[in-house]
């Protein structure tokens, strides 16, 4: 995959990296409309499982690009712009900031290193999408007020005790680390291990941002379909509309 996106097929698995380390891969349009893509390449592809990671050892992800900045950040997430249904795991290195911690928050399970660094400083910013809210379904509610509205960094240690991340390895480890997960999903029962998904999600992925996006997303299909405007022309040309259901 060209642009700054690597889909990369190892085995069962896919293996998609952030490909802009120049910029801490802040998430710009760009970057945006190419992990879209990935998402949906997934969900039709033959791979079984997902791992999400990014080059460069100073930051997984720096939020959005702010020299760049686009309001379609839920695009490039995971289960809202596309209906991903097959399991992915996030591996961090280095910062994870802002709408970076949202990428990784909507991923299944999370790997970090030693040095990992979580923090959300929107505060400090003057911007909030609210998509990092549906952490409170997460983490314990004091955990969440304190990471959302204090925005001070989390460390990989209190992650992993608090809830927010599954795992923590030495520097350089945490690819690896996140394969292995990924091809022991991809070696399960494909039932099962969607159907865990899928309930999980229903319940955690129930924030009223996060239900929002679904409808605005859903709504926007129709809006944009060629039976809407099929079902306009019909009407001013006084005939029965054709739909075909795109």
């Amino acid at each position: 995959m060209t642009g700054h996106v690597e889909y990369e097929v190892r085995g069962d698995i896919a293996v998609i990296t952030l490909r802009n380390p120049d910029k801490l891969n802040a998430l710009s349009p760009r970057m945006i409309e190419d992990l879209e893509a990935a998402w949906r390449r997934l969900e039709h592809a033959d791979e079984k499982a997902a791992v999400l990671t990014a080059e460069g050892e100073r930051a997984f992800c720096a939020g959005i690009d702010l020299g760049d900045v686009s309001l379609d950040m839920w695009r490039s997430v995971p289960g809202l712009s596309v209906d991903v249904q097959k399991p992915v795991v996030a591996a961090v290195a280095g910062h994870c900031i802002g709408a970076g911690w949202v990428l990784v928050q909507h991923c299944d399970l999370v790997v970090a290193t030693e040095g990992a660094r979580f923090s959300y400083p929107e505060g400090k910013v003057g911007a909030f999408g609210g998509l990092a809210s549906g952490i409170v379904t997460r983490v314990p509610h004091k955990i969440a007020a304190e990471f959302l509205m204090l925005g001070d960094p989390i460390g990989a240690s209190r992650a992993y005790d608090v809830g927010m991340i599954n795992a923590v390895t030495p520097a350089g480890e945490h690819v690896a680390h996140a394969e292995r997960w990924a091809h022991q999903l991809a070696g399960a029962a494909p039932m099962v291990v969607r159907a865990a998904k899928d309930l999980i999600d229903e319940h955690v992925g129930q924030g009223r941002v996060e239900q929002h996006v679904r409808t605005a997303r859903s709504l926007g299909r129709i809006a944009s379909s060629d039976d809407m405007q099929e079902g306009i022309s019909a009407f001013r040309e006084k005939r029965d509309p054709v739909f075909r259901g795109h």
